[in-house]
Order: structure tokens, then sequence, then C-alpha cells
């Protein structure tokens, strides 16, 4: 089991950007000391609100590479159906070889129809421009090198500068924001990052899909390690807990599940993540995990409001890591 971080940088009422980073930079500063179990860092990608402020989280995560020196650090969700593929891959293997290999490659379909005609992308197409995109930003990842003549890309071999040092060894994950890209991911035994959001019985489907997809098509993914977000807030107070995951998470929801209730909603995720008290967590979590096949998990502290309380859950967590090795 391997664990680490991932900031999704909402931006609450009364709360600066600066502020909102500045968060992130230090959290991440704490835990890249070597006597911290967290090994990886994640950045939220998301346009257009406060719902998440990153819309560059490959941008943020150089900042965050030249920060740290031992995490390994990238895109939870790097859009790439809004982006070219060259651009993509070109970011990227900078990013690899300044970090010496240690930089991750998360990508994702886009969840946003708004998004899709903002960026001028055809939806009646959504699916197929996000594979070709992946496979030619793949291509110039892993042999340096990119090409491209479909009904979305058209150009010649280009080189891909400077050149990727770590090429089919670059850790890649998928987001799992829908059937199809889940179906096409178990083709590639590319392993997922299932949405935060998503309830466990969706997350779990998914994950079966997964697996069926895979034993179709002879793929074996024994071995592929699936990554779980948790949101975090333990409290010796429940109330409080529960209070602060509904004030940072409420305007998000409201973006995002318009047509849902509301508080049905935030009650489900607040029963679903490690939110409560230090004894409230830990057998449904464990139970999650086995049900998705996750291998690593992602914590998010950013709906604890005191810092202090941050760096004791984070300590608590770390010390747990320690007994069960």
């Amino acid at each position: 089991m391997n664990f680490g971080l991932f900031f999704l940088n909402f931006q609450p009422e009364n709360t600066s950007s600066e502020t909102v980073l500045d968060n992130m930079a230090n959290t991440v500063s704490l835990v890249d000391k070597d006597y911290y179990n967290f090994t990886t860092v994640l950045i939220n990608e998301h346009h257009f609100s406060k719902n998440g402020i990153v819309g560059a989280p490959m941008t943020a995560a150089g900042f965050l590479l030249g920060l740290t020196e031992r995490l390994h650090i990238g895109s939870l969700n790097q859009v790439i159906t809004t982006h070219h593929p060259v651009r993509i891959a070109e970011e990227a293997s900078l990013l690899d070889q300044m970090s010496d290999g240690r930089f991750i490659l998360g990508l994702s379909d886009c969840v946003n129809d708004f998004e899709m005609d903002f960026f001028k992308r055809r939806r009646d197409a959504q699916q197929q421009q996000f594979e070709a995109c992946y496979d030619t930003l793949n291509e110039g990842i892993i042999t340096n090198y990119c090409q491209a003549n479909n009904d979305f890309y058209n150009f010649p071999r280009i080189s891909i500068n400077p050149h990727c040092i770590s090429k089919e060894n670059m850790k890649q994950y998928i987001l799992a924001s829908s059937v199809s890209v889940v179906e096409w991911a178990a083709k590639k035994a590319l392993p997922l990052t299932y949405r935060w959001s998503d309830s466990l019985e969706e997350k779990e489907a998914l994950y079966k899909r997964y697996l069926e997809v895979a034993a179709e098509h002879y793929v074996d993914v024994s071995k592929v390690e699936h990554q779980f977000p948790l949101i975090v807030n333990l409290n010796s107070d429940r109330d409080v807990a529960h209070q602060e995951v509904k004030e940072y998470l409420a305007s998000y929801i409201a973006e995002v599940y318009p047509s849902l209730n509301q508080q049905e909603k935030l009650d489900e995720l607040i029963s679903q993540h490690a939110i409560g008290t230090g004894n409230d967590y830990y057998e449904s979590s464990v139970d999650a995990l086995e049900r998705t096949g996750s291998k690593n998990v992602l914590f998010s502290f950013e709906s604890m409001r005191n810092s202090d309380d941050i760096i004791r859950v984070i300590n608590m967590l770390n010390d747990q890591m320690n007994k069960n090795r």
C-alpha cells in the first residue's frame, strides 16, 4: 500500500488565493521530510470557478517538484481532451527530466460540457478525441517523437524536447470519469484514479467493469494499482468535522451536481470518506479500498480549518502507517 496527498485547492469565502496555494506548498514541504511515509502528491485541475483555482496542474507540479527532494508529484487529472497532445508531451518530458523522474502524469477526459464548448472541442466525438490525444502524447513520451494524421490532429513527425528520460516508466493514471474511459483504460492496463466525489457504489461498479473488459480482451491487470482519493477531516468533536466538510464542499457540489439533493450528496460523501473522530474512518476506508481494487490512497486535509490540527492528523496517520508495516 502506498500513500500520498491530493489537493483540490478550493478557495472558500474570505480566503485569498495566496492562502490556498501557500497552504498546499507548506503541507507538501512538511511531508517531504524523510520520516513521513507519503510518497506522492497530485494536484487537481479545475476551471472557471473558485471550486478549484488551479487550471494548470502541471505548472503547479513543477513548482512543488522544485520545492521538494523526495516526493513524486504531478497532476491528478490533467484534462487532455481540451489540450494539444504535443504540448502535454513536451511539458511532461521537461518535468520528468528536471525532476530526475519524480513527475507523475495523471490524465483525464473532460467532464464538463461547458469546457468542451469553450475550448471548441466536439462533444459528439469526445471519447475518440480523448483516445487520439492520449495515443499521440504517449508516443511522444515513450519514443521522444510523434506524428498524427486523424480527424483531430494532423502534423508531421516532430521531436519532443527535452527527451523524456523515464519513457515507458513514467507513472501514468487515468481518472475514472466515465464507463467508456474505464473500458478504454482496461484494454491498456492503465491504472485508475477514482473521482473523490463519486459514491463508493459508483467506484465499485467502475472497478468491476474494468475487470470485465480486461478479461474479455485477455489483458493481465493483476499488477495494476489503482488510486483511491479520500477526504480527511478528523476531530475529537465529530460535529465539527462534519460541519467543516459540508462548508468546504457545498459550493462544489452545487456546481457539479445541481440536479441532486445537495444535503443528501454531502451526507453521502461524509459517510464514505474519513470524516469524524479518530475511530470513524479505518474500517470503512479499508472496505472501500478492497471493493475498488485500490493499492494507493490519496488524502486531502484541505477541509480542516486549523493548520495545527492538520499536522496532528498527518502525524497520526503516519504513525498508523508505521505500525502497519
